[in-house]
């Protein structure tokens, strides 16, 4: 995949109007802090009629924006007023399934128009058979659910990422890849300035709805737009590793330099965080990346050396005014988290104990956990508030995302997850064979997704919608770069 003229002229015009749209984005921010939301609404709907009637591409200017709009995909917003109030456990949308339906639309429009597009490989099978068999354990365990709408809707919740890499995979062409890495990279660089702006400010877990100054645990740590440490590393793992990886191994200058510095940007923003898990799988899959490339003679051994000693400097500097405080973070009360885990564990495997082989039921988790770890139900009670303040979605399961999905949807849930999750990384593998910048890319994201699956022994991010959503736009993404170089 060349970054020839064709690509700039897409490229450039939505780069060049991120500068507008940042500018859009403080007005609207601005103008939902003083309660003016239609206010803000309207203000990005005419940023992106602007945008697209620039560039000429509504689908390229839907899908760039889609990119941004993935990072806030931690707040939701109910149909409690349409369904009824089941807490959070209830039905509800986010800003990427807004743009979704969206991007559906307008391809649909598209179609309809017969407009002209681009050439797309035949499209060819890869995690659709593990999510559906995965969905389908979903639908039976909620058979024997009571109350059954939660079940429901956190079925739907998961059934719709089929439906949205169905529809992304539809619609991807040359171009429309090369918007989505722009846009991935224009994210990964929003999101690291936002969190050295907290860790500076001491506003860390505010990044959701302002950046005031915050006290406790998460004042100094970045959270993003994500609203706390856990949940924003983990989403950086797999771009931050990806653009580091074509940064080092591109060939053109301009490429290389931008790729390496949003790389560089993600994994800062990774260590910013200061939450040991993600952390470490950064660090063990650079060595895996730099590895790769060794063993496969894409770069010399002195280029590694070399590249290795400078980040680690620049790091390091970068890091160095608030050194004491992220060893203290990374190294202090490593005792109390482990029993914390240990105990919740213990909690989880009561609970799929009750029904081995089909679970408790999606979204069974929390109301199950009373009889084996009051105390840790009490805690996921006291959030409750948290919901409507912030609109996030409060729970607190087991921190092990894999005990957590065995509880609710039993060995044969946990069995078709995994099974996913190995039809992803081997999707992944495939995408990055190849010379291309994009197949680099998927190189650092192999490893990247690795790191997050190692991550989610100790973590649930992977099951929340931000993280599902990153994940069902690579994985898109990399269904087109198997499928094109298969055919070239």
């Amino acid at each position: 995949m060349t970054w020839g003229a064709q690509s700039l002229r897409l490229i450039a015009p939505l780069t060049l109007l991120s500068v507008a749209a940042f500018g859009t984005a403080a007005l609207s921010a601005l103008a939902v802090q003083s309660g003016s939301r239609a206010i803000a609404a309207v203000g990005l709907v005419f940023c992106l009629t602007i945008a697209a009637m620039l560039v000429r591409n509504l689908l390229a200017t839907l899908l760039f924006t889609l990119c941004i709009a993935l990072s806030y995909n931690r707040q939701f917003y109910s149909f409690d007023n349409l369904l009824g109030d089941y807490g959070s456990f209830g039905l509800f949308w986010t800003l990427s399934d807004a743009m979704m339906l969206v991007i559906m639309l307008a391809a649909l429009a598209r179609r309809g128009v017969g407009a002209r597009t681009l050439p797309s490989p035949p499209r060819q099978l890869s995690i659709e058979i593990p999510l559906l068999l995965l969905l389908t354990v979903m639908a039976l365990s909620t058979l024997q659910t009571d109350p059954l709408p939660p079940a429901v809707f956190e079925t739907l919740r998961i059934g719709k990422y089929l439906i949205y890499f169905l529809v992304l995979r539809a619609v991807l062409d040359r171009d429309l890849a090369r918007v989505l890495l722009v846009g991935l990279g224009l994210m990964v660089a929003l999101q690291f300035a936002l969190g050295a702006v907290q860790v500076a400010l001491g506003a860390g877990g505010s990044g959701i709805g302002s950046l005031d100054e915050q006290t406790g645990e998460l004042a100094h740590r970045a959270t993003g737009t994500t609203g706390h440490p856990n949940m924003y590393a983990p989403f950086l793992l797999m771009p931050a590793l990806g653009f580091i990886a074509i940064g080092a191994s591109g060939r053109s200058l301009l490429v290389h330099r931008l790729s390496l510095g949003l790389g560089g940007a993600g994994a800062l923003a990774i260590v910013l965080s200061q939450s040991r898990a993600p952390v470490a799988a950064l660090l063990v899959g650079l060595a895996c990346l730099a590895g790769m490339f060794l063993t496969r003679r894409i770069l010399p051994a002195p280029r590694v050396i070399g590249a290795v000693v400078i980040c680690a400097m620049l790091g390091l500097l970068a890091v160095a005014p608030l050194a004491g405080k992220i060893i203290d973070r990374l190294t202090g009360d490593l005792k109390g988290s482990v029993e914390f885990r240990a105990d919740y564990n213990a909690a989880a495997i009561g609970i799929w104990r009750l029904d081995p082989v089909l679970g408790v039921g999606p979204s069974g988790f929390v109301p199950n956990l009373p009889a084996f770890h009051p105390d840790y139900a009490r805690v996921n009670a006291d959030i409750q508030p948290a919901r409507k303040v912030a609109n996030v979605r409060a729970i607190a399961p087991v921190h092990n995302v894999y005990l957590w999905i065995l509880a609710e949807l039993g060995i044969l849930g946990l069995s078709a997850f995994v099974l996913f999750l190995a039809s992803a990384a081997r999707l992944f593998l495939q995408a990055g064979r190849g010379e291309r910048p994009v197949n680099r890319f998927f190189i650092g994201v192999f490893w990247g997704f690795l790191g997050l699956c190692a991550v989610q022994l100790t973590d649930f991010s992977l099951w929340w919608d931000h993280q599902l959503m990153i994940l069902t736009l690579l994985l898109a993404l990399a269904g087109f770069v198997r499928d094109e170089r298969r055919v070239s």
